[in-house]
């Protein structure tokens, strides 16, 4: 499913603060999607701004991109983003998103940080058990009164249980990143995904692709992706703009430049992997 068909930035030199000459230079104004569009270049060539420009570009006539956290944006932004326009193919439904590494980031240090809580509130229940279970029963008030019969009937663990939930399931980086994914991404949305990867070894970058792949083919998806990852880049009949060269252009993600480093690489090494 293809919803934003087509995004023009500006062409204008009237103005030399970020992001205005950033695209200028690298002669890039219109980008076409595909159901799956990914941009590609090293840090600082413009990948997750273009995202931004692209999210604030039709929020600001339809908010329809939601975002977990704004960013920060000066006088020159704004004045950028007045100046692009977009034409779509179908609608940009309601609840489409942008998801950047901060967010997963902040997803898996959130689970932590609420475990630790449930942990150190648990001590303290646990305490408490032990205060009014082997101590005289306690007349004081009616809570107290409750408490000491409450624990003369029940084990510390169902004390614990009825007071607290369990801790969310430990898991690692990746997989937390992972079911991150699995819960954020639904049906019929038009996704923006700022270097998904991040967080995620190369077995769970895979199992992102066949998400994506899924999403894109069976459930009226379309993903515009800003990524270094090779997997990524691997899915096929994705479109990728390299804005790594001037003027980008459409490339495969085979002619990449550090596509061919990495085959280069393997390819020398070729006789460790076979001879095992």
């Amino acid at each position: 499913m293809i919803y934003l068909k087509e995004f023009e930035l500006p062409e204008k030199e009237d103005y030399s603060g970020y992001p205005f000459h950033l695209f200028l230079e690298k002669r890039f104004y219109d980008i076409k999607f595909d159901t799956i569009t990914i941009f590609y270049g090293d840090n600082g060539s413009g990948k997750s701004t273009l995202l931004n420009i692209i999210t604030e570009t039709i929020n600001k006539s339809s908010k329809v991109i939601k975002r977990k956290n704004d960013i920060v944006k000066s006088e020159y932004f704004d004045m950028y983003i007045n100046e692009c326009k977009y034409y779509v193919q179908n609608n940009i439904p309601l609840d489409s998103k942008i998801i950047c590494s901060e967010d997963i980031f902040k997803n898996i240090l959130s689970k932590r940080k609420e475990n630790q809580e449930k942990n150190s509130a648990r001590e303290d229940l646990k305490k408490q058990y032990l205060q009014y279970k082997y101590n005289p029963i306690n007349y004081t008030s009616l809570e107290n009164l409750s408490l000491s019969v409450e624990t003369r009937k029940k084990t510390q663990s169902k004390f614990i249980k009825s007071r607290i939930e369990e801790n969310s399931r430990e898991f690692s980086n990746g997989q937390t990143a992972l079911d991150f994914f699995d819960k954020e991404l639904q049906e019929n949305r038009l996704y923006l995904l700022d270097e998904p990867e991040n967080s995620l070894s190369p077995k769970f970058q895979l199992e992102l692709v066949q998400l994506i792949n899924e999403l894109s083919r069976f459930f009226k998806c379309q993903f515009i992706i800003a990524t270094h990852s090779p997997f990524l880049l691997a899915i096929p009949n994705a479109k990728i703009y390299n804005l790594d060269e001037t003027p980008v252009t459409e490339k495969k993600w085979y002619e990449l430049e550090n596509m061919q480093i990495y085959y280069n690489f393997f390819k020398e090494n070729k006789n460790n992997f076979e001879n095992k």
